[in-house]
């Protein structure tokens, strides 16, 4: 993981990205961490599943 200055000011939901947040690039999209699951879900329509 690397450490930046100039990060963006929100990710593709809208969240704000504060400092010490951690964040993922996929081509042109930001997505905090925490939304990383929704995102590959809803816009990337990857399949998740839960084993039970």
């Amino acid at each position: 993981m690397r450490k930046v200055e100039d990060y963006p000011i929100e990710d593709v939901f809208g969240d704000e990205i504060c400092e010490g947040d951690t964040y993922f690039v996929f081509g042109k999209d930001t997505v905090l961490q925490s939304n990383v699951k929704q995102y590959l879900i809803e816009k990337q329509h990857v399949q998740c599943y839960e084993a039970v």
